[in-house]
């Protein structure tokens, strides 16, 4: 069951390969659900620290590559523009 807000990924990857900033789409979807679920919080913030700055959720070009391949048809794009703003 999805908490209100979160997004239904199954990291089955295949937005990766579509991905031209090589973006780890799963991983950065899973760490918005749980920055979604918590309310906030040090989890998300803290791993995405530590990836580099192309590697992060405003590295996203809106390209939508990824979303032609997603089987959950997530707004990918949508979803880590979100991301990013909540991060500040």
């Amino acid at each position: 069951m999805l908490h209100e807000g979160t997004v239904p990924c199954t990291a089955c990857h295949y937005c990766v390969s579509h991905c031209p900033q090589e973006l780890d789409i799963p991983t950065l979807l899973n760490l918005y659900n749980e920055h979604v679920y918590t309310g906030g919080g040090f989890i998300a913030p803290m791993a995405l620290g530590a990836l580099p700055a192309d590697k992060r959720p405003e590295a996203c070009i809106q390209c939508r590559s990824c979303e032609d391949v997603c089987p959950q048809q997530i707004k990918i794009s949508e979803v880590l523009e979100d991301f990013a703003a909540r991060l500040g």
